[in-house]
């Protein structure tokens, strides 16, 4: 069934590719070797996928309406080098499914696309550091940041650009399912401000994730984001902030199949979960005939649920990265990255995710 879904797609786009010049067949290839050690567990060297660009194709095009009108598309599907499987089971198109309008009066769009902090995708504005939420989460904003994801039945509206400022409003009607009843379906809202103008890039963005139908009443995630970089010539500097309200432990997953996992789950991810600050700085540089990158993220916050003798309700984490990347062409580098992270109090005695080190070498080529 899937063959013949893809087959038909494949087809379709050929067809139509024949009758309008301006539709695109694109695609990332990532892969490379990552030696890592997390703390209590053993080294180990791996086959690592989409470290710096997940690897995807994908077809994309536009027809021009008129009166400076025009409306486009975007099909996107990601997938694993190593082994040829589709990132998202179940999905033609997981990364990105997108049918929209754009002209003066701005853009609006649907499908599924990645939130306005996501670092997904078409529509994502997060900034604040060189290279976000690429390589292990061990060194990116996902060890400090709670940063949201790709959503399902989502419409987002941009407005046009007016001296380097422009605004960025989405909303979905649910972010798994839109199939039971409005106060049934768990949303998404989001609004942001980005101003770019010459060599200062920022960025001002706030989310809320409800939980409504969901299992676990748990509070609405509330966060609020703060990104900036200002290119000096010979560096670029970048700076990122975020407040979490309510939110789960950043860069953590728990095995809720144990019954140890549920507990911590219960306490630290469902309920109030957590109040925290979030904090990066980095930096970038060309140099030795390419770019070389240092980031830097730390949070810390503390549980709002009640207090449990056996748990700590305060934690903290730190972890730091650099990169070094060398391009053969505009569309082949190679790069190589190394992290360390570190944790402490309630982020040290539930999980170890964050605490040990990794390295990796790797390349890219886009078509």
């Amino acid at each position: 069934m899937k063959k013949t879904l893809l087959a038909a797609t494949l087809l379709a786009a050929t067809s139509y590719a024949t009758a309008a010049s301006n539709v695109t067949l694109y695609g990332v290839l990532d892969a490379g070797v990552t030696v890592s050690k997390l703390h209590g567990d053993s080294t180990k060297v791996q086959m690592s996928n989409g470290n710096w660009m997940g690897n995807r194709w994908g077809i994309k095009g536009s027809e021009d309406l008129g009166n400076g009108n025009s409306v486009f598309f975007k099909l996107e599907q990601g997938f694993s080098l190593s082994n040829g499987n589709e990132a998202k089971a179940g999905k033609a198109f997981s990364r990105e499914a997108a049918l929209g309008v754009t002209g003066d009066w701005g853009t609006v769009a649907f499908g599924r696309f990645g939130a306005l902090s996501s670092d997904c995708g078409s529509y994502s504005i997060l900034g604040g550091a060189p290279y976000t939420t690429s390589f292990q989460t061990i060194g990116s904003m996902y060890s400090a940041f709670y940063l949201t994801d790709r959503y399902d039945n989502s419409i987002i509206y941009l407005t046009p650009e007016y001296n380097g400022f422009q605004g960025h409003f989405m909303y979905s009607n649910g972010r798994t399912s839109d199939e039971n009843k409005w106060s049934y379906n768990q949303h998404y809202y989001g609004a942001g401000l980005t101003y770019g103008n010459g060599p200062l890039n920022a960025d001002l963005i706030y989310e809320a994730l409800d939980y409504k139908g969901a299992e676990d009443k748990n509070k609405t995630t509330q966060l609020l984001n703060l990104g900036a970089s200002y290119n000096f010539g010979a560096f670029t500097l970048y700076g990122a902030y975020e407040y979490a309200l309510h939110a789960p432990l950043p860069g953590v997953e728990f095995d809720t199949k144990t019954a140890e996992g549920k507990a911590l789950q219960n306490k630290y991810n469902n309920g109030k979960a957590n109040d925290y600050h979030a904090f990066a700085l980095s930096a970038s540089t060309h140099a030795l005939g390419g770019e070389v990158m240092l980031q830097t993220q730390f949070a810390f916050g503390k549980n709002k649920n009640g207090s449990e003798p056996d748990k700590e309700n305060k934690f903290n984490s730190f972890s730091m990265g650099a990169a070094y990347f060398y391009h053969f062409s505009k569309r082949t580098l190679m790069y190589t990255q190394a992290a360390w992270g570190t944790a402490g109090k309630a982020l040290k005695h539930s999980t170890d995710d964050l605490r040990g080190w990794n390295a990796t070498v790797g390349m890219t080529h886009s078509f």
